[in-house]
């Protein structure tokens, strides 16, 4: 058993920006599904919840998407995980196009137990089905919070439909993505910085009214937060973009 997987796939339609080169959506989609596969070859995946109790969720997100490639390159994403520490895992990946990589990313996962949807301590059975490898890729970790500054406006508002909600009941991780895209600038858009961070702070569930609020940080950082309620505040997500 090694500790990294090896998944090839091939850029998707789906996976385009405007620009018909590969987004930093679907990169995201493409790192899912390999984190997905990996840990269902290993006993822990989706088709093991019955036996294991248990399922992975996404806590954090970096992504820097260095190349962007168009429709049908073939791609290989090495994974692997970092960490298996109380609640948490890390995983990490690194993915190239033949020799020439594309991105770099870490991801934070927290294990929740199928019967009460709470955070579940990672088991020894669990902790035996994977072996660790220590590289890391990135200096320091994602962000675990954020602050919007008093009195920003909304810059995107909507109600979390069906369309957006996947096995696991809740909104999927991709989708808060989504969001954040709305409500940033269109120069900012149209010129996404290489980096994306997301940590997620609460799940959002179907019907839910969702709020985003774009800002600058000090360091110059375009800032995206996801809120809902009027008079409790639940703070969903934050997003980061920047070089």
């Amino acid at each position: 058993m090694t500790p990294y997987f090896i998944y090839e796939t091939d850029v998707e339609y789906p996976d385009l920006g405007v620009d018909r080169l590969l987004s930093h959506r679907g990169m995201l989609r493409i790192l899912q599904e390999a984190a997905s596969v990996a840990s269902d070859e290993r006993g822990c995946g989706m088709k093991d919840i019955s036996r294991t109790g248990v399922f992975w969720i996404l806590a954090g997100w970096r992504l820097e998407l260095s190349r962007r490639v168009p429709w049908r390159t073939r791609l290989t994403v090495e994974t692997w995980p970092r960490s298996l520490d109380g609640f948490l895992s890390d995983r990490d990946f690194l993915v190239r196009q033949g020799d020439v990589p594309v991105a770099r990313a870490t991801s934070r996962w927290l294990l929740v137990s199928a019967a009460t949807g709470k955070a579940a301590r990672v088991t020894d059975a669990v902790r035996a089905a994977y072996e660790l490898d220590d590289r890391v890729l990135f200096d320091t970790p994602i962000p675990s919070n954020g602050k919007t500054p008093a009195g920003t406006p909304a810059a995107f508002s909507a109600v979390v439909g069906r369309r957006d909600i996947d096995t696991n009941h809740h909104v999927n991780n991709i989708h808060y993505l989504d969001y954040a895209l709305e409500a940033l600038p269109e120069e900012v858009f149209l010129h996404l910085p290489q980096t994306v961070e997301i940590t997620f702070r609460r799940q959002i569930l179907l019907g839910t009214p969702i709020r985003c609020y774009y800002s600058r940080t000090e360091d110059g950082r375009h800032q995206v937060e996801i809120q809902s309620g009027e008079e409790k505040i639940v703070h969903h997500a934050f997003l980061w973009f920047y070089h």
